[in-house]
């Protein structure tokens, strides 16, 4: 088990030993020096030390594979054999983990980079609908503006509004230096809008038709009967003035009379909605549904009237 050598060596350890460790057992006295113990323990471990050794190099340098080696291969065997597979495992685990987290940072990368194409593509599909939709409201403001024989008009857009019901208005981005005057009648493509009434150098004020405060003269364009529009300060106008005696039915199209020089004749203003017949009074009671959809207004025209128009306007106010 164990080479010549250590066994002959032993003897003379474990004799030293005895012989420096018996007077350690005796019951100390005051007259013993402390230096002396020391030195006998000082002693007693390089002895120790050198014992290890000894067998260290002794087991390690023989080429005999004796009984101590096996029981220490098959006491370490398994232990080793879990390091290992420990360590296989490990080195799996921390392969695969890596591998997946540098999926997961690729995908969210390639994700985030989709999300942020598929939004610039929304927002280049949203222009584009947005420019389709002006163009063709603007086309159809051309066409309606080409319809007007030798009308001088500006075309404007809106850029606020007043929510007022008695005041319905909105603000245009033209004024006086544009031409722009008081009493100019505003239109659309779809008829009527309105009528400027408050003007600065590059702003103007727009009464829209449907406020309470508007009244426009106008026709049943079938019957040719006269009528006052008002507003109801809602959505929809009133229709006054019209005798029990003439001929007016649902549907029938309201348009401008053309009288005091303000709007021109033949302008689109609505259509009769409803008819309410009352036993006693000379009128009709008449509710118009505008032709212009006030929810979507956002470019109009103003008709530049000559002074004379204004003046018989400022007369009649």
């Amino acid at each position: 088990m164990f080479p010549a050598r250590f066994f002959v060596a032993a003897p003379v350890f474990v004799t030293i030993f005895v012989t420096i460790a018996s007077p350690m057992r005796k019951k100390p006295t005051r007259k013993r020096s402390d230096r002396y113990r020391l030195f006998r323990i000082v002693i007693l471990a390089g002895l120790l030390m050198t014992l290890g050794l000894i067998f260290l190099v002794s087991t390690l340098g023989s080429q005999n594979f004796g009984p101590l080696h096996k029981l220490v291969l098959e006491a370490m065997g398994p232990l080793q054999k879990a390091v290992t597979l420990s360590s296989s495992y490990l080195e799996t685990f921390k392969s695969e983990y890596i591998d997946i987290l540098q999926d997961s940072l690729r995908l969210r990368e390639e994700n985030k980079r989709l999300v942020q194409q598929l939004q610039e593509n929304e927002n280049i599909l949203n222009k584009s609908r947005e420019a389709m939709a002006t163009n063709a409201s603007l086309r159809k403001l051309l066409e309606f503006k080409n319809s007007l024989d030798q009308q001088q008009m500006v075309a404007t857009t809106i850029v606020g509004k007043d929510p007022s019901a008695m005041f319905r208005s909105v603000i245009i981005d033209r004024g006086s230096n544009s031409g722009v005057g008081r009493g100019n009648p505003v239109v659309n493509s779809d008829g009527v809008v309105g009528q400027v009434f408050a003007v600065t150098p590059n702003y103007a004020k727009v009464l829209l038709a449907i406020a309470p405060s508007s009244a426009i003269d106008v026709l049943l364009q079938k019957s040719r009967v006269r009528g006052i529009l008002k507003g109801n300060g809602t959505l929809t106008y009133r229709l006054e003035y019209i005798l029990k005696t003439a001929e007016v039915e649902e549907g029938d199209h309201v348009v401008t009379a053309g009288y005091g020089g303000i709007f021109p004749t033949g302008l689109q203003v609505g259509v009769i909605s409803k008819i309410i017949k009352k036993p006693r009074g000379m009128f009709h009671e008449i509710e118009v549904t505008p032709s212009v959809d006030y929810q979507k207004l956002e470019n109009l025209l103003i008709l530049q009237q000559p002074q004379l128009g204004e003046i018989k306007q400022m007369e009649q106010r």
